[in-house]
């Protein structure tokens, strides 16, 4: 699967998922070799970011305060595991399912926080 693939399959698999939860897009751009979308909902935004260079994809997720970002950007991949793991390279499919399935336990872990 090519670059563009994979950024492309994931962000079409995670519309439904974050609309689902309230999220709207908030800002989507390519700019070579890079791209990443971001959504926003009322307190949250998340970012699917494709790193050109490294040939990698994730997602992050940081705290709004209304018209900006008022915390870091932390993957959130690395939130569940409590550490940083290495950088995943996979731009098969199955990475498009593994992301989209830590985006379905983020989002269950907020919902049950608040």
């Amino acid at each position: 699967m090519s670059a563009a693939t994979i950024f492309e399959e994931t962000r079409e698999r995670l519309v439904p998922l974050l609309q689902g939860h309230g999220f709207r897009l908030a800002v989507l751009e390519h700019e070579e070799p890079n791209a990443f979308a971001e959504y926003w909902r009322k307190g949250l935004r998340l970012r699917l970011v494709w790193e050109g260079h490294e040939q990698a994809l994730w997602i992050e997720a940081a705290p709004d305060g209304g018209a900006q970002v008022v915390g870091p950007w932390r993957d959130i991949e690395w939130m569940a595991a409590g550490e940083r793991l290495p950088l995943d390279r996979d731009t098969t499919a199955g990475r498009t399912a593994c992301l989209v399935e830590a985006v379905e336990r983020f989002l269950a872990h907020r919902k049950r926080e608040t």
